[in-house]
């Protein structure tokens, strides 16, 4: 019996913050100089009032962040040998933070657009020689500013050109440019659907709630919704019937999300005083979902799972959010055996490996070489086995 073929949709990178000078215009190095060096005096006030203190200082404390693993965030081998001793042969790689308030958080404060577009280009440069270090085995995500959509096509072009074909990552908030139900957005969905590259919402943005004692618990109770918002853009603006060969893919906002939102978007549909709300559609909600959405559930836990099949296993795809804290890494092993451990082969092979391949055009015999290597058995991970 082959080793499981494992794919984290969900895996973070991020470059240092001298190696992205590098990747910047000449004429932008000093004003980054200036913003890294704020960020960083900000970074510092806020310790410990994001993730607890304690938490982190025993993560910190874990034997394979002490050996250097968490450098693969940014180093080629490490990353590799992570990602191996994990059991896991593919990934899909998001950002952490990109040069003048790029990556997840865009748009969150008031940015320059033209430094926080060059910084997402060096960005995206700077993931794509991290992601040809090791051809086939990553899945590198595009970052796109949304004020020049003509702007926007050419940097997905680029992107997809460099070797990041994990797709492009929209972002949850759009500054003061109108959200993505607004008809300036269809030639950029026009373009990732002729170039085949998914469209990715993943949770990281919310308004700034500032520093308030609970302004880290509104931040973390309230970011998921936010990710979620495309998926109605798409669905009621017609995105998904204009362009039905579009992937989105929403990742680290839960999946179980989907069943409510799903019902409440049916009982739309169905109320005759709504019915303006799909006079263009020729598909249902529901069916928009299951032709063209998929969902990316970090480090997916048992509950969740329970709700599989009502959501769909062939929608399911799990990540490891490595190198987060709040991720599986570095004990991703346990983690699946309390998740899978009741669940059939082909469930399994589907949601930790086969729909992300599928999803993504991984080459299938570059992972299964690598997972015969480094795989786990079938019977490591569910215990029918």
């Amino acid at each position: 019996m082959s080793n499981l073929v494992i794919v984290s949709a969900d895996c973070h990178a991020g470059a240092q913050p001298e190696t992205y000078r590098e990747y910047l215009p000449a004429k932008l190095r000093e004003p980054y100089d200036e913003w890294w060096a704020a960020l960083e005096a900000e970074m510092a006030a806020r310790r410990g009032t994001f993730f607890d203190q304690d938490a982190q200082e025993k993560r910190d404390s874990d034997e394979s962040v002490l050996a250097g693993g968490i450098n693969g965030e940014w180093d080629a081998e490490v990353r590799l040998r992570e990602l191996e001793a994990d059991g896991i042969v593919g990934e899909v790689i998001f950002p952490q933070m990109a040069p003048f308030g790029g990556g997840l958080l865009q748009y969150r404060t008031e940015i320059d657009p033209a430094q926080n577009l060059e910084g997402n280009r060096a960005y995206n440069r700077w993931l794509a020689d991290l992601c040809n270090a090791n051809p086939g085995r990553h899945a590198g995500v595009a970052l796109i500013t949304v004020e020049d959509i003509e702007v926007a096509i050419h940097d997905v072009e680029e992107a997809q050109k460099n070797g990041l074909w994990g797709g492009v990552l929209i972002p949850s908030g759009t500054g003061d440019n109108p959200y993505y139900h607004d008809p300036r957005y269809e030639p950029l969905w026009d373009a990732c659907e002729a170039l085949q590259m998914p469209i990715h919402t993943h949770s990281g943005w919310s308004p700034d709630y500032g520093d308030g004692p609970a302004a880290t618990a509104m931040f973390i109770s309230e970011v998921s919704w936010y990710a979620h918002r495309p998926f109605t853009c798409f669905v009621w603006a017609g995105v998904f019937e204009r362009h039905p060969n579009l992937k989105l893919v929403m990742t680290e906002q839960g999946c179980t999300w989907i069943l409510e939102t799903l019902r409440q978007f049916e009982r739309y549909y169905s109320q005759p005083y709504f019915k303006y709300f799909h006079k263009d559609l020729s598909m249902r909600p529901s069916e928009y979902f299951e032709r063209q959405c998929y969902i990316g559930a970090s480090f997916l836990n048992p509950e969740d799972c329970q709700d599989r099949h009502k959501i769909g296993v062939d929608k399911i795809m799990w990540g490891s959010d490595y190198p987060h804290l709040e991720g599986t890494w570095p004990d991703t092993r346990p983690s699946l055996q309390a998740t899978f451990g009741e669940v059939s082969e082909a469930e399994t092979r589907a949601m930790l490996g086969g729909n992300a391949a599928e999803v993504f055009g991984f080459d299938a015999e570059v992972l299964a070489q690598a997972a015969e290597r480094v795989g786990p058995k079938l019977g490591d991970i569910v215990k029918a086995a």
